[in-house]
């Protein structure tokens, strides 16, 4: 088997190096908000000036204005609006260029009056004093000279259909939150557009406390497992698996948590996951995550083999290659999902790459699921194994024990785990908090088989001193004085 997982990440890392030869390089979108389409550029760059993410945020956002285009109150208005909400964008120029101050203040002007008319004031986002004056790179409403004249040979002019002038200026400015890096503007990573500060550290914090907690945890299950591999054989073997799972994502944060964003560099938030560790670390806590909830499912089924159907443990262990070439084969599905579909975000609150696949978490939610419900046949099964031990006149001790502590153990996977797919259906600080510390949670339940008295024993035999001997200290003869 260990030959087969090395061929497996070979694979990965070809395919892995081959999808950052092929990232796309440009970094304009063609426009697909209805309002905002023929009216003179047909490319926008995300986030906006406003601090939406993407053109379905900024088309929410433009539905404020709807009343006011309706009354057509200055010519330039819907321009305006568009150039505030889905800037213009060109791939010579260095980010998304914003509104000129004096396009700003004759639209308020039109239409300053319209809005005291129906109660409303000026919004205090577009605000004229916030946007840049020429030289400054801008866009402005046409001149009347620019209507009389054919300015298109001027190297610091340039008119898009008869109505937008960009000025280019020697010094080139980026709007309210962003810098300029390498002739292009990006986000700044130190604003707080979308996300207060206070809010990215309080996730650093416990995320990084929880990934510590998890390794401590995981380790120990897995050089548990390593001194007494014997004690850990079918169906309890998953138990080892769940732990390096888990080992390998809190890793990933750990990761994260030392080495910083991954999404920001030299102060500057990176749009598109240009980086390949960016990369590779969100294709490896996808597959992770992916055979943790495989794993789980697995165990619930051995047991339920083991309890209901009354399977061997040696029964169960001949499917084992079966179980694990099914397990890591369909985890890889995920991964190689994303790498094909370019389905790579960049995360700017947790500082990681990520996919966003509802298809992979619906499938994680059913494999959750599945093994819930082995897990509570199970648990009838051996109930009634009780019953009949009672009934001989046998004790039901260890049985008892062990329905108890498979019962601990599987809520505490299960529960966890079950709402933190839950939460990818939300995007709100709590939920995202919630959906790291729950997944790390899970592993630790996991790792809580280990952790009985035989464990301690085990691990007081290793540690102790090898001279330590509790006969020949009670042999030593006592001298009195």
């Amino acid at each position: 088997m260990e030959s087969w997982v090395l061929k497996f990440w070979i694979f990965l890392c070809v395919i892995l190096d081959g999808f950052a030869a092929g990232l796309p390089q440009s970094r304009c979108e063609k426009i697909s908000v209805p309002m905002c389409q023929g009216i003179g550029y047909n490319t926008t760059l995300m986030p906006n000036f406003v601090g939406h993410e993407n053109q379905s945020e900024a088309s929410i956002g433009m539905q404020n204005f709807s009343d006011i285009l309706k009354h057509d109150c200055s010519p330039y208005l819907r321009l305006f609006v568009c150039s505030v909400y889905v800037p213009m964008c060109s791939d010579y120029l260095p980010g998304a260029i914003p509104a000129c101050r004096g396009l700003c203040e004759e639209v308020k002007n039109d239409c300053l009056p319209a809005l005291v008319n129906a109660g409303l004031t000026w919004p205090q986002k577009i605000d004229c004093s916030r946007f840049p004056e020429p030289p400054d790179l801008c866009m402005q409403q046409p001149s009347d000279e620019d209507n009389n004249h054919n300015h298109t040979n001027q190297v610091n002019d340039l008119l898009i259909d008869d109505h937008i002038r960009v000025f280019k200026s020697s010094v080139k400015s980026c709007p309210r939150n962003m810098i300029l890096v390498d002739n292009t503007c990006v986000k700044d990573c130190n604003s707080d557009s979308k996300y207060p500060a206070s809010d990215k550290q309080l996730f650093e914090i416990w995320s990084g406390i929880g990934s510590v907690l998890c390794i401590i945890a995981t380790v120990f299950a897995f050089l548990t497992f390593m001194i007494e591999p014997k004690r850990f054989r079918w169906p309890a073997r998953p138990i080892l698996f769940l732990t390096i799972c888990g080992f390998i994502t809190s890793s990933m944060y750990l990761l994260r948590w030392i080495l910083g964003s991954f999404t920001c560099s030299g102060g500057a938030s990176t749009l598109k996951p240009y980086n390949l560790l960016c990369v590779s670390i969100a294709l490896v806590i996808t597959f992770c995550e992916f055979a943790f909830c495989m794993w789980w499912c697995i165990l619930c089924l051995g047991w339920y083999l083991s309890a209901a159907k009354e399977w061997s443990t040696e029964a169960i262990e001949r499917t084992s290659q079966v179980l694990h070439a099914v397990t890591w084969t369909t985890s890889t599905m995920p991964v190689i999902y994303a790498l094909v579909s370019n389905n790579i975000t960049v995360n700017e609150f947790s500082g990681l790459c990520e996919i966003n696949s509802y298809i992979s978490i619906i499938c994680q939610m059913i494999f959750v699921l599945a093994g819930a419900i082995m897990a509570v046949l199970t648990s009838v099964a051996l109930k009634n194994v009780r019953k009949a031990l009672i009934y001989a006149g046998r004790s039901p001790y260890k049985l008892e024990r062990l329905i108890y502590r498979l019962g601990v153990i599987s809520s505490g996977i299960c529960f966890p785990l079950f709402i933190c797919l839950m939460c990818y259906f939300v995007d709100t600080l709590t939920v995202a908090l919630m959906k790291t510390c729950l997944r790390l949670l899970s592993a630790i339940f996991a790792s809580f088989w280990v952790f009985s008295s035989k464990t301690f024993k085990s691990w007081n035999k290793i540690l102790r001193p090898p001279f330590y001997n509790h006969k020949n200290l009670h042999n030593v003869p006592v001298t009195k004085v």
